[in-house]
């Protein structure tokens, strides 16, 4: 294995998770996620301040640095090769592991990072695909009827670190030590969570609630805009209603000036006939 190689890998994939997608998205909506709600740049905060789609969207953003991470290493030490032989999990554990330790101490913010588990979720999308879907669909079933994300993220991770070492072939020390490093790290991560869930006051995640009030929200939103389009449709009726009296006005007014102009015509022509006749009648006397 080329140590130097993955020394590089590893400080690039550092500098992958220092991307914050909570920043970004929510500097985009003119708010700072770090003061908002919990104050933690991550999926969670931002599906509470902003709702589903900003929520999933950070989520999916923060998975992707994972899985960059994780293909960085599987790629570049482990040659591509899948399923991941034991350089391959290691080159994916060591640059996924920078990876959240970029998203959670990101240099470029002073060190104030997320909580690292999406990225958690994109490393082990990589290893162990078919358990990350599972775990994900059953995480976010427990979210919906239990409300507690936090709990899901600790069984989660607790479960692919677990998976993966009595899955291998044979025990290895330096993946064992890599997964246990993120198994740390995602639970540091989340002690003020744990101390919280202890003394039952962890702020749980209502997630049908959440879509229950943003459906009520969009059907709100909906009947602004039809009201909007309503009015507007009544404002184009009512010029276009304008504009056809102008047009009648402007029509009567020539049909009058029509009239006046036929009544003057018929005067001129009638005094002229009586003139004609006039000066007939006068030449007929005189030659008489």
């Amino acid at each position: 294995m080329n140590y130097w190689l993955l020394a590089v890998v590893v400080v690039i994939s550092y500098f992958v998770g220092n991307v914050n997608f909570a920043r970004i998205l929510s500097k985009s909506k003119n708010v700072d996620i770090t003061k908002q709600s919990s104050g933690n740049p991550g999926a969670t905060n931002m599906y509470r301040t902003f709702g589903p789609k900003l929520g999933y969207l950070t989520l999916l953003l923060d998975a992707t640095k994972g899985v960059i991470a994780a293909l960085l290493g599987l790629f570049v030490i482990g040659n591509g090769a899948f399923p991941p032989n034991t350089d391959g999990l290691i080159g994916i554990y060591s640059c996924g592991l920078a990876a959240m330790i970029g998203h959670c101490f990101p240099v470029i913010y002073k060190f104030k990072g997320g909580k690292g588990v999406s990225t958690m979720m994109g490393v082990f999308l990589v290893s162990e695909p078919l358990v990350v879907v599972i775990g994900f669909v059953l995480g976010f079933l427990y979210v919906f009827f239990f409300k507690y994300l936090s709990v899901v993220s600790l069984l989660l991770v607790t479960a692919f670190v677990v998976y993966q070492n009595f899955t291998l072939a044979e025990p290895n020390l330096v993946i064992a030590l890599l997964t246990f490093a993120i198994w740390i790290l995602t639970w540091w991560a989340h002690r003020a969570n744990i101390e919280r869930l202890l003394l039952g006051k962890e702020n749980p995640t209502n997630i049908g609630k959440k879509i229950r009030k943003d459906q009520r929200h969009q059907e709100k939103r909906d009947e602004h805009k039809e009201e909007k389009a309503e009015k507007i449709e009544e404002k184009i009726e009512k010029k276009e209603q304008k504009a056809e009296q102008k047009e009648e006005k402007k029509e009567v007014k020539a049909e009058k000036k029509a009239v006046k102009k036929a009544k003057r015509y018929v005067k001129k022509s009638t005094k002229k006939y009586i003139r004609k006749t006039k000066r007939k009648k006068s030449s007929k006397n005189k030659k008489a």
